[in-house]
């Protein structure tokens, strides 16, 4: 009969770890049956609810911002009646056609 090796015997550095006796009781604590369901004792359930979006909020229709072609009309009308820079024209054209 072979003798059992030690850890020192064999090269290993690391002791066998000893098996773990474990009761039915445990072995059934840990088991889980996959159509099992336990009761959860103070816990409350939520429930789901689908809610709608939001409808998108459009802002009202005001009066359309001047475009690029209004302003500089504007400007030059303003730059034949008075002269200026057109910088100054142009601003006093956007202030008068927005309001």
């Amino acid at each position: 009969m072979a003798a059992k090796k030690s850890p020192a015997d064999t090269g290993s550095t690391t002791p066998e770890k000893p098996k773990r006796n474990r009761t039915k009781k445990a072995e059934a604590a840990l088991s889980v049956d996959a159509g099992a369901t336990a009761p959860l004792v103070g816990v409350s359930t939520l429930e789901i609810v689908e809610v709608a979006a939001p409808a998108a909020v459009e802002p009202a229709p005001g009066p359309a911002a001047p475009t690029h072609a209004e302003i500089a009309r504007a400007a030059y009308e303003l730059w034949l009646a008075r002269g200026g820079t057109a910088l100054q024209n142009w601003l006093e054209a956007e202030r008068r056609l927005r309001g």
